[in-house]
């Protein structure tokens, strides 16, 4: 009497067995999906790779640096002055030729740890699309960075495309990135330095036409740090570079005939050998290293440094570009520019000692 009938008996086993039977199922479909899923884990910056990367972006600041007097002295010490946009093509497909020739040393190079596990390392639509994008936005900088240093002296041009040190960290801001005080007061400190340096009575030869030109090409610059940034995690850093500048010599060599080929025929009707001598290794350090080792460098050190950061960094160019130009071009800075100068510096130490970010911030969009 105080068993249930045998049918009832076998009525609750099967209903156990089967909720037992359920709930097996109910997890292994959980784990089933919870594999098929991707979790996406932000990677973690260590402070020795922050180091590192800080240590890339300063040299790659340097390298960048050289480019504005190697440039300045393509355009005056020879007596045939080639036109910008030819420079512009010739510097490209000398920059894809070295990243083509140099490839097997270059992936040798460790990459960042923030990139994306997914990203990509084949010639497919992905790496195509950013390829093309950043070297729609480098060529279009570079021809007005070309044709502002054919028109105004190159410490001055210098300091003025490093307007990049404010719009990137704007950019960053109105995207919701936290940039820490710190970086803002180096920001602000670089740009003082800038506006000093600029004001410099004793630089005769800006001109206003060059100035704007190199005010656009810092727009056209800031617009790729932060492009790169993003493609940068997406696709390995040899593709992304050699693909960027397949697409730069590609859109260089493209405009020759379009926009400049009365000046283009009228140069190479009239160059003398000596000349060619002159220019030779000027487009060969500016296309080799400046447009295709420093890009490639400097993938993943800005991935490591932060965009924002890595700005601050590049404000220093200007001042090793000044010195370059005093001692390669004979280009003299007065007071104003040394103070303008000295700002830099305290700008650069400020960033240098902010720590590294944090991956994972409380906020929505953590900087790195």
């Amino acid at each position: 009497a105080l068993l249930p009938p045998r049918s009832h008996q076998w009525r609750s086993v099967a209903s156990v067995a089967a909720s037992r039977s359920g709930t097996l199922q109910c997890a292994e479909e959980a784990q089933i999906a919870e594999a098929a899923s991707p979790v996406v884990a932000r990677p973690s910056i260590t402070g020795a790779e922050y180091s590192r990367g800080l240590a890339t972006v300063s040299f790659v600041t340097l390298l960048f640096a050289s480019n504005s007097p190697v440039l300045r002295s393509a355009f005056t010490s020879v007596e045939h002055v080639p036109p910008p946009l030819l420079v512009n093509a010739v510097a490209s497909g000398t920059a894809l030729s070295g990243l083509i020739v140099g490839a097997p040393l270059l992936r040798g190079v460790p990459a960042p740890a923030s990139i994306e596990a997914s990203a990509t390392s084949e010639l497919n639509r992905e790496s195509l699309r950013a390829g093309a994008e950043l070297g729609l936005v480098k060529c279009v900088g570079t021809s007005f960075n070309l044709y502002g240093l054919s028109l105004t002296s190159a410490d001055h041009g210098a300091f003025l495309i490093q307007l990049t040190t404010l719009l990137v960290p704007v950019a960053q801001a109105f995207q919701g990135v936290p940039i820490p005080p710190r970086i803002w007061a180096a920001v602000g400190t670089a740009l003082v330095g800038l506006a000093i340096f600029t004001a410099d009575p004793s630089d005769a030869a800006a001109s206003l036409t060059g100035d704007a030109s190199c005010v656009a090409a810092a727009l056209c610059y800031a617009l790729y740090d932060l492009r790169l940034f993003v493609w940068g995690k997406r696709v390995t850093p040899l593709r992304l570079i050699q693909n960027k500048v397949a697409a730069q010599a590609a859109l260089a060599v493209t405009a020759v005939p379009l926009l400049a080929y009365a000046d283009a025929r009228q140069f190479v009707e009239s160059v003398t050998p000596s000349d060619l001598v002159a220019l030779a290794p000027l487009v060969l350090w500016s296309g080799i290293v400046v447009n295709g080792v420093a890009p490639f460098l400097q993938v993943g050190g800005q991935q490591a440094v932060g965009p924002a950061r890595a700005q601050v960094v590049y404000a220093s160019g200007p001042l090793w570009a000044a010195l370059l130009s005093l001692a390669v071009l004979g280009e003299t800075i007065g007071p104003q520019g040394l103070l303008g100068g000295a700002a830099f510096l305290a700008a650069v130490l400020l960033a240098a000692g902010t720590p590294a970010p944090d991956p994972a911030c409380e906020e929505e969009v953590c900087e790195v």
